[in-house]
């Protein structure tokens, strides 16, 4: 393990990668490593993964379970590292200032599977994944009833629908530059007003039943 060259990552797309391993069913071995020992204080292999994001007033923690067990790891006190191969998923989580590395080592993950997790778009060093702003806007979204939620994704629409009439009236017009600022201002406001309506859970089991499952 000490021949790879780990590359620096974040509790965010760590979180990422051990879903991945969920998604697909892959399963995931443990070794814990004390700097002054040869042999793992701790090791599993061929484990079920599971992992969940806590929320606390001291720090935010990243839970790593594995079948039975549970590992926490606080975001300001660990460091995220990862190495990808086109088989398989390596996570390295350390403790700063400390002695052990826990080692998270996956079976053999699908090609699918690995173009997710090389599709993370996270910025690599962000430890803290929404804002206060951000969480705001999704405690409000989350209370929203299908005909607010309505309202809101059909006008984003209708504003989609101007910007690729205006994309057309300048096509026609020669002027392409603006062509391609229209076009991309309506690819966006459709994916925006997708997304605001997949978010929301009464709009989702209304619109899209099949989002509407993995809607906490």
């Amino acid at each position: 393990m000490s021949n790879i060259q780990m590359i620096e990552s974040n509790a965010g797309e760590v979180k990422h990668l051990f879903e991945v391993m969920k998604k697909y069913g892959v399963a995931c071995s443990l070794e814990i490593n004390f700097d002054r020992a040869d042999d793992p204080f701790i090791g599993t292999s061929g484990t079920k993964i599971d992992t969940e994001y806590l929320e606390g007033k001291d720090g935010d923690t990243l839970i790593v379970k594995l079948d039975e067990v549970d590992f926490a790891f606080g975001l300001k006190d660990h460091s995220f590292s990862k190495y990808i191969t086109d088989h398989q998923i390596m996570i390295a989580i350390s403790e700063n200032d400390g002695d052990y590395t826990a080692w998270f080592n996956s079976n053999v993950v699908p090609p699918i599977g690995i173009w997710e997790t090389n599709n993370y778009d996270d910025a690599v060093g962000n430890d803290e994944p929404f804002t206060d702003d951000e969480k705001e806007l999704i405690y409000y979204l989350r209370s929203l009833e299908f005909d607010d939620v309505l309202d809101a994704v059909v006008g984003i629409e209708h504003e989609a629908d101007k910007s690729m009439q205006k994309a057309a009236v300048n096509f026609r017009e020669g002027n392409h530059l603006n062509v391609k600022g229209f076009d991309e201002r309506a690819a966006n406001l459709s994916k925006l007003a997708e997304l605001l309506g997949k978010a929301n859970a009464d709009y989702a089991a209304h619109i899209h039943p099949e989002a509407s499952e993995d809607i906490v």
